[in-house]
C-alpha cells in the first residue's frame, strides 16, 4: 500500500508540474539573471524536465520494471532527442552553451515528452485548454497594462537592478511575437474545444475575447515601425546558410552544434547583407525551424523532427475525438515552427502538450496502436545478466537508481550554472553604481562557478584590461599599483585566450583578444603583430565585415605600413561600398603615402555618403577644404608626411607570448583551473 501511495503521489505530481508548465511557462520571470526572460524560462523547463526524469526512475524502483507507455509519437521525439544530444557533444568540444540554449530545452522536450507519457494517467484535455487560455489571457492583460505604462516592467524594476521600458517594448513571454504565438494556441483549443463539445460555455467566451485581443494588440504592436516590430532572418540569407553548412560532411550530418547558428550566420551570410539596415546583426536562428535545424543539428536532427512532425500530422484520424483540441493545439505548435523560429516558450508547451494527448488516449490502444513495453525477465541470450544480478532485477533497479542520480547531478550543475548567471547580474549591477571592485569580484566568481562560458571569460578578461588601464593612467602609480596592473594584464591575456578556446568560431572572442592586444601597443614590441593576428582570425570568422579590414587598417596605419593599410582599406570599402568610413580612412592611407590627390578622391567619396548637417560631414569638408589649399600650393603634387594616428595608452606590463605562441595543454588548464586571481584591492582601485 505504501510504495502504491507513493507511486500515485508521483504520478499526480508529474501531471501538476506539466500543468503548471504550460501556465508559468509563457509569464515566468525571475530577474535575478541578466537575460531574465530566457534564463528563467530555461532553467523552468530544465528543472521540470529532470523532475519527470526523477520521478520515472522512482515509479521503475518501486514497481521493479521498466514501463514505457509507447504512442506513434515516441520514437521520432527520442530520435530527435538523441541526434540533438550527439550534436551537442560531437559538434563541440565544449558543449555548455548548447546544453544551456536550444540544445537543452529540445533535450528538456524530448525526456519530457518520453518520461512523462509514463506517468500520467487520464483525460485532461477541458483542463488543459483551460490552464493555456488562462495563460494567455493573462499575457494579453498584462500586455494592456504595458501600453498604458503600468504592466509588469514597474515591478520588476522595483524587485531588481534592471531598467526595464514600461511600454509593449517588453513582454512576460520575451516579446509580442513570442506572446502572439501563445495566444493563437489558446486560440486554437478554445475553439477546438467547442466544436469538439458543440457547447460555448462563459468560461470559453471570456478566455476568448481576451486571448483575441491580446493577440491584436501584439499584430498590432509588430507592425513596421511600430515599437515591437520583428525582424526575421531573410529567407535567402537563410538558404545560403543552410547551403554553407552542408560543404563539410560532418556538419552536414550533426550540424555545428545546438547553440552555433548565430556564428554560423556571421560566417556564411551573403555579401549582399551588408547593403541592408540589420548589416552589422547576426541573427541567432534562420526564417524557421527546418532552416535552422540543417545548420545547428544537421540533416539528422532535420529528418528526426520531419519525421515527428508527420507522425503528429497522421494521429488527425487516430486521436480519440475527446482528445482533439490537444492534437490540435500541437500541430499548431508545429505549424508555427514551420514559417517561424523556435523558441524556449512554444517548446515548453509543446513537451505538457505531448504528455496529455498520450495520457488522453491510453485507453484506445488499439486504436492508436500502444503499448506497454514491460521489462521483467531477459532474453535467453541476456540471461547471464539476471544471473549475475540475481532474480530481484537488481539491474533494472541499478539502471533506476543510475537515472535518478543522474537527475540529481544534471539539476545540481544546471543550478550552479544559473547561480554563475546571477554573479553576472549581480556584476552589471555593480557596474552600474560604478563599484569596481564589486563588478570585478561577481565576474570573478561567475568565472570560477562556469568556466565553460566564453562570453563570462572574454568579459571579465575586458574589466580586467580596463582597470589595468585606469591603473596604469595613474600620474602617481606606486609600485604596488604597477604590480596589481601586470596581474590584470596577465589575467586578461589568459581569459581572452580562453574564451577563443572555449568557442573558437565566435568572433566576438577574436575582437575582445585583439582589443587586449592592442592597449599593449607600446609596452610590448609584438603587440601589435598580436592584435592583428586576432584580428586576421575574427576575419576567418567573419569574412564579409567591413570593420574587421578597418581595425587591421587601422593598425598597420599606425605602423606606418602604408601599404598594408591601403589593400585592408580598400577591401573595407569594396565589401560596403555606401561605407563612410572605409574611404576617409583610404584617404589617411593615401595621405601617408604622399599621394593627395588620391586622398582628396577618397575623402569626396566618403563626403558623399554623410549627412549634411553631421558633425563628421562638417568635419570632413574643412579637412577637404585643407587639403585643396596644399595641392594648390604644392602643384607637383607631393605632400608632408603626416603624423599616424596616435594610439591610446597603454597599461604597465610585461612581455606576453602571442597566441600562436601559446601551448594548448597550458590553455586547457586555464579554462579548467580559473578563479585562483587574487580579489581587487580595493585600496588600489580607489
Amino acid at each position: 500500500m505504501k510504495n502504491n501511495s507513493a507511486l500515485s503521489f508521483v504520478q499526480s505530481s508529474t501531471a501538476i508540474l506539466l500543468q503548471a508548465l504550460l501556465v508559468i511557462a509563457p509569464l515566468l520571470v525571475v530577474p535575478y539573471t541578466r537575460n531574465l526572460i530566457v534564463d528563467t524560462k530555461s532553467l523552468f523547463l530544465f528543472l521540470i524536465a529532470l523532475l519527470v526524469t526523477l520521478g520515472f526512475a522512482i515509479k521503475t524502483f518501486s514497481k521493479k520494471k521498466w514501463e514505457l507507455a509507447v504512442s506513434p509519437l515516441t520514437l521520432p521525439l527520442a530520435l530527435f532527442g538523441g541526434s540533438v544530444l550527439i550534436s551537442s557533444f560531437l559538434s563541440q568540444k565544449y558543449p555548455v552553451e548548447s546544453l544551456l540554449g536550444m540544445g537543452g530545452v529540445y533535450i528538456s522536450l524530448a525526456l519530457i515528452g518520453i518520461f512523462g507519457s509514463s506517468m500520467v494517467k487520464g483525460n485532461y484535455t477541458e483542463k488543459v485548454t483551460k490552464l493555456l487560455g488562462i495563460s494567455g489571457g493573462l499575457l494579453a492583460i498584462s500586455m494592456v497594462l504595458e501600453q498604458f505604462g503600468y504592466g509588469p516592467s514597474r515591478l520588476i524594476n522595483s524587485i531588481s537592478a534592471f531598467d526595464l521600458p514600461h511600454s509593449l517594448l517588453f513582454n512576460l513571454s520575451g516579446s509580442s511575437f513570442v506572446a502572439a504565438q501563445v495566444m493563437l494556441i489558446a486560440l486554437v483549443g478554445i475553439v477546438a474545444g467547442v466544436l469538439n463539445k458543440k457547447n460555448l460555455t462563459t468560461t470559453d467566451l471570456g478566455l476568448g475575447i481576451v486571448n483575441l485581443l491580446g493577440l491584436l494588440l501584439a499584430g498590432w504592436s509588430m507592425l513596421p515601425g511600430k515599437i515591437a516590430a520583428v525582424t526575421l532572418t531573410p529567407f535567402q540569407a537563410s538558404w545560403t546558410v543552410v547551403l554553407r553548412s552542408l560543404e563539410s560532411l560532418q556538419s552536414a550530418i550533426i550540424g555545428h552544434g545546438p547553440a552555433s547558428y548565430v556564428n554560423m550566420y556571421t560566417r556564411f551570410k551573403p555579401l549582399w547583407t551588408n547593403g541592408q539596415s540589420y548589416w552589422q546583426f547576426n541573427f541567432g536562428s534562420a526564417s524557421d525551424v527546418p532552416l535552422t535545424l540543417v545548420v545547428t543539428v544537421g540533416l539528422l536532427g532535420l529528418i528526426s523532427w520531419l519525421f515527428l512532425v508527420g507522425k503528429v500530422f497522421l494521429q488527425t484520424k487516430l486521436s480519440s475525438k475527446e482528445s482533439k483540441p490537444l492534437l490540435m493545439m500541437l500541430l499548431a505548435t508545429y505549424i508555427i515552427q514551420l514559417a517561424v523560429p523556435a523558441n524556449v516558450v512554444m517548446v515548453s508547451i509543446q513537451a505538457a502538450l505531448f504528455v496529455f494527448w498520450v495520457a488522453a488516449n491510453q485507453n484506445h490502444f488499439s486504436l492508436l496502436q500502444f503499448r506497454t513495453w514491460k521489462v521483467r525477465s531477459f532474453p535467453k541470450k541476456l540471461e547471464f545478466i539476471q544471473r549475475i544480478f540475481g532474480k530481484k532485477n537488481w539491474f533494472l533497479n541499478l539502471t533506476a537508481i543510475l537515472l535518478a542520480v543522474a537527475s540529481l547531478g544534471t539539476t545540481y550543475l544546471v543550478g550552479m550554472s544559473y547561480i554563475a548567471q546571477h554573479y553576472m547580474y549581480r556584476a552589471n549591477n555593480a557596474l552600474a553604481k560604478k563599484d569596481i571592485v564589486q563588478l570585478y569580484e561577481n565576474q570573478r566568481k561567475a568565472v570560477a562557478t562556469n568556466r565553460y562560458l566564453d562570453t563570462f571569460r572574454r568579459e571579465y578578461a575586458l574589466t580586467n584590461l580596463q582597470i589595468a588601464i585606469a591603473l596604469s593612467n595613474n600620474a602617481d602609480i606606486t609600485e604596488e599599483e604597477k604590480q596589481q596592473a601586470i596581474q590584470l594584464v596577465s589575467q586578461a591575456i589568459r581569459d581572452g585566450k580562453a574564451a577563443t578556446l572555449l568557442d573558437p568560431a565566435d568572433v566576438d572572442n577574436w575582437t575582445t583578444l585583439a582589443e587586449i592586444y592592442r592597449n599593449l601597443i607600446g609596452t610590448s614590441a609584438e603587440a601589435s603583430n598580436w592584435a592583428v593576428s586576432s584580428l586576421v582570425s575574427a576575419v576567418q570568422v567573419n569574412p564579409i565585415n567591413p570593420n574587421l579590414r578597418l581595425e587591421i587598417g587601422r593598425l598597420a596605419l599606425a605602423d606606418k605600413k602604408s601599404q598594408d593599410a591601403l589593400t585592408f582599406f580598400a577591401q573595407a570599402a569594396e565589401l560596403k561600398p555606401d561605407m563612410a568610413a572605409a574611404y576617409y580612412h583610404l584617404g589617411l592611407a593615401f595621405q601617408q603615402m604622399n599621394q593627395p590627390e588620391d586622398t582628396k578622391k577618397a575623402w569626396q567619396r566618403a563626403l558623399l555618403l554623410l549627412e549634411n548637417d553631421s558633425s563628421d560631414y562638417i568635419t570632413l569638408s574643412q579637412q577637404l577644404a585643407q587639403l585643396e589649399e596644399v595641392i594648390k600650393s604644392n602643384p607637383t603634387g607631393t605632400q608632408e608626411t603626416t603624423t599616424a594616428p596616435e594610439v591610446p595608452p597603454a597599461p604597465t606590463g610585461t612581455q606576453q607570448p602571442g597566441i600562436t605562441q601559446q601551448n594548448v595543454q597550458q590553455q586547457e588548464a586555464d579554462i579548467l583551473n580559473p578563479g585562483l586571481d587574487a580579489p581587487l584591492d580595493p585600496a588600489i582601485v580607489q
